[in-house]
């Protein structure tokens, strides 16, 4: 993909919904709110839905980004029905949905200006399901979150590569020779270098039309900056342009929180603390042991029903439903949400192990 191509600009759609308090109350105002929600679902869904082997199918089955990407052209959700997938969250206890709305492997489940490689353009199915499911969000009276990946397996101005998605069989053809030495990789060569400046300017134009086109939206779910821990500055908050991003997100949405699942501690501009398949403090994934606990900001937990975040054909190793209302119980007495996982199946509906818990655990919270 030649550098002009990925410069060629793309505009967004609507303005942003119109907010009459300031920045400093729509923030406290849903921090406030989102530290008494208590419960939400988090979906992860994707063209990698189809392969049955989580969403890290490409890097661990050392795909090819070629191939990968032709996916698309078979991906056809025929059951996906946004109203049932919320009645059954709304019926559950939950008070937001969170929806990958790009994962690591660049794909996007909405239609965006600034790829193709986007559920409307790739696939037969023509359908912007984000759209879909925030919509009946808003109509049902639960809350949307958007989980965004910053890092990026199969776009060719994700360069210098990271950590993963090493064995892709990206050509990078504007890239200049080999990647710089990591002596190199100075803040001002993140600065300066344009594959990866125009790499952060695509993030902002797709936050930008996440943030513009789907109404309210309670919080924008980024997945760390970890791929590029390997690298000479890269996990500095200038690298990524993180005050640009979070900036821009602010501006467009006051009322619209920022996590990062960095397992770090937080960064300025976050407004609330995630913590991955543990209880804030804990460290028994091994995901965090230099992460601090906030005393300042809402917390989270986000956890698997089994052990897989992407639909996988072979996890049938479900936690039961009294382990997960206890967990979520336990959970909230440590003054955290609980983000619990759903992996929905290519055809778009969810597995019956994953409702059968849902209603045990709305079962649960009617008591």
């Amino acid at each position: 993909m030649a550098l002009a191509c990925l410069l060629a600009p793309a505009g967004c759609k609507s303005s942003s919904p119109k907010v009459q308090e300031s920045f400093e109350q729509a923030n406290a105002r849903a921090k406030e709110e989102f530290a008494s929600e208590k419960f939400g679902i988090f979906i992860h869904w994707g063209i990698y839905s189809m392969l049955g082997q989580g969403e890290w199918v490409l890097q661990t089955q050392g795909l090819k980004a070629d191939e990968y990407k032709k996916l698309a052209g078979g991906f056809y959700p025929s059951r996906f029905n946004a109203a049932e997938w919320v009645s059954a969250f709304k019926e559950a206890g939950a008070r937001y949905v969170c929806i990958t709305s790009r994962h690591h492997d660049g794909f996007s489940m909405f239609d965006t200006a600034a790829s193709d490689f986007d559920i409307i353009d790739a696939t037969p199915f023509k359908r912007d399901v984000l759209k879909e499911l925030a919509d009946e969000c808003h109509r049902q009276g639960l809350k949307i979150h958007f989980y965004y990946s910053l890092l990026d397996w199969t776009r060719e101005d994700y360069w210098p590569l990271g950590r993963t998605g090493r064995d892709a069989g990206r050509e990078f053809a504007d890239a200049p020779g080999e990647a710089p030495a990591d002596s190199l990789l100075t803040p001002e060569f993140w600065k300066e270098d344009a594959l990866w400046q125009h790499y952060i300017a695509f993030m902002k134009q797709q936050l930008t039309e996440l943030l513009t086109n789907y109404g309210e939206v309670g919080a924008i779910w980024f997945d760390g900056l970890w791929d590029r821990e390997v690298q000479a500055n890269g996990l500095d908050a200038a690298t990524w342009d993180l005050q640009g991003i979070y900036d821009l997100i602010h501006s467009l949405q006051p009322g619209c929180l920022i996590g990062n699942n960095h397992h770090l501690a937080v960064y300025p501009g976050e407004d609330f603390q995630l913590f991955e398949k543990d209880l804030p403090g804990e460290n028994t994934a091994g995901f965090s042991p230099d992460q601090v606990v906030t005393d300042k900001l809402p917390l989270e937990t986000c956890q698997t029903m089994n052990n897989s975040w992407g639909y996988n054909i072979r996890d049938v190793y479900y936690k039961s439903p009294e382990e997960l209302v206890d967990y979520l119980r336990h959970v909230n007495e440590m003054g955290a949400n609980l983000l619990l996982n759903i992996g929905p199946r290519p055809d778009g509906t969810l597995p019956e192990e994953a409702l059968e818990r849902l209603r045990a655990i709305g079962a649960s919270m009617s008591q």
